[in-house]
């Protein structure tokens, strides 16, 4: 199994969400959540997003730039 399917396979069985990008969309909530924010007496330190970063940590200490020109498709 490669990573690919180990993170389907996770989304499938609820094990983890679906992708979101933190940098360009909001976190996600849960019903929960939302339920909880939309109270008149909501503290927003209540509540904690706990988040990881999945991958190769090789990828991460990479050079920023050499990093995002391989990252880049080929059509730009």
């Amino acid at each position: 199994m490669d990573f690919d399917e180990w993170i389907q396979y996770g989304i499938n069985n609820g094990f983890c969400s679906e992708q979101f990008c933190t940098q360009h969309g909001d976190t996600p909530l849960t019903g929960f959540e939302t339920s909880l924010s939309s109270r008149d007496d909501w503290d927003a330190d209540f509540l904690c997003v706990h988040a990881v970063r999945l991958g190769n940590k090789m990828d991460w200490d990479k050079d920023a730039d050499a990093f995002m020109i391989d990252q880049l498709p080929e059509s730009r």
